[in-house]
């Protein structure tokens, strides 16, 4: 996509209004970062959704996130300098030339990209965006026109400020097939809203009947699963405490149930241990596997297919509050 051929950016908020302007702003649309939880949730999260839209979110922020706000700008400046010089910090809420209540604030928007920057707490350990974030990226640049998103990230020190590391960064690229699922269940919420967000569906007597089955014997599978945990850690207290049980096993037999409690052994590769003995080794071991994942994933990015995967989730419906 060339330059010329980019549409225009269109926003509803200017980078100097308020919070609460920009709050207001978004309330009535579906923006880049709630777009993935109401692709992948069900009518619960969607009413959560809903209910932040029009009562105010009841999330206030953490250290974690209040550092991430912080450190956005020079993130950002990072980018222009080293690698987009046209990218520019952004607190602008545009919207979709076309559809006005498709919605995004990137964090970064420049001639040709936007940007997504975030700050990771100490351990984190990602090679790549995760859904959430990726979807964000695909609907920032549907709603923006952009071919291609920056998602840029660092990690922060035990102590929980910046380390000297640089941040690591991928150029994710348009993903059309993506942007249209996460576009169509961005216009289902709309049109859910604008019926009148109904909690319920009017469904077919005998689903319905199923699925109220399903939920209770799921709530009773649950309620079980904890019996059960509660009694194996109590037999399992017994084992530890019988001599010789660790290293012989233990065979008892009770008026309702029996137990066989055996112990196996098998050779398993020490690491530590070879690293320590034979490092030169060890290393050729260690690049020979990122090679060889590296390789993996330069061939899908060329010879690839698409598989479906389906999930099914029947959660029960939340009681309304009398």
């Amino acid at each position: 996509m060339k330059t010329e051929t980019l549409p225009p950016l269109v926003s509803v908020t200017e980078d100097e209004a308020t919070e609460q302007e920009w709050l207001d702003a978004r309330a009535g649309r579906v923006t880049a970062s709630e777009v993935h939880s109401i692709a992948v949730g069900g009518r619960s999260t969607w009413l959560r959704i809903l209910d932040s839209k029009l009562n105010g979110s009841k999330f206030f922020g953490t250290a974690s996130t209040r550092r991430g706000k912080h450190r956005e700008a020079f993130l950002i400046d990072y980018i222009s300098q080293f690698l987009d010089p046209t990218m520019e910090p952004n607190a602008r809420l545009f919207v979709h030339a076309e559809n006005s209540r498709h919605g995004a604030t990137p964090d970064g928007i420049g001639a040709t990209a936007g940007a997504e920057v975030k700050s990771l707490d100490f351990g984190a350990d990602q090679s790549e965006p995760p859904e959430d974030h990726y979807d964000q990226c695909q609907f920032g640049m549907y709603v923006t026109g952009r071919p291609r998103w920056l998602y840029l990230w660092e990690v922060m020190g035990e102590d929980g400020e910046p380390k000297l590391d640089d941040p690591q960064y991928v150029w994710i690229e348009r993903d059309e097939r993506r942007i249209e699922r996460l576009v169509n269940e961005a216009d289902k919420f709309l049109e859910w809203w604008d019926a009148g967000a109904p909690e319920t569906d009017d469904l077919d007597p005998e689903l319905d009947d199923a699925l109220a089955l399903f939920a209770d014997a799921r709530s009773r599978k649950n309620d079980a699963a904890a019996d059960e945990k509660a009694a194996e850690q109590r037999i399992r207290a017994h084992i530890a405490a019988t001599e010789g049980a660790e290293e012989n096993g233990l065979k008892l037999a009770g008026r309702a149930a029996q137990l066989v409690y055996t112990v196996s052994e098998k050779e398993a590769l020490d690491a530590e241990a070879w690293a320590e003995a034979e490092p030169e080794s060890f290393a050729g071991h260690a690049d020979l596997l990122e090679r060889a994942a590296d390789a993996s994933k330069a061939a899908t990015a060329i010879y690839h297919k698409t598989v479906r995967s389906t999930r099914l989730a029947i959660t029960p419906t939340k009681e309304k509050k009398a």
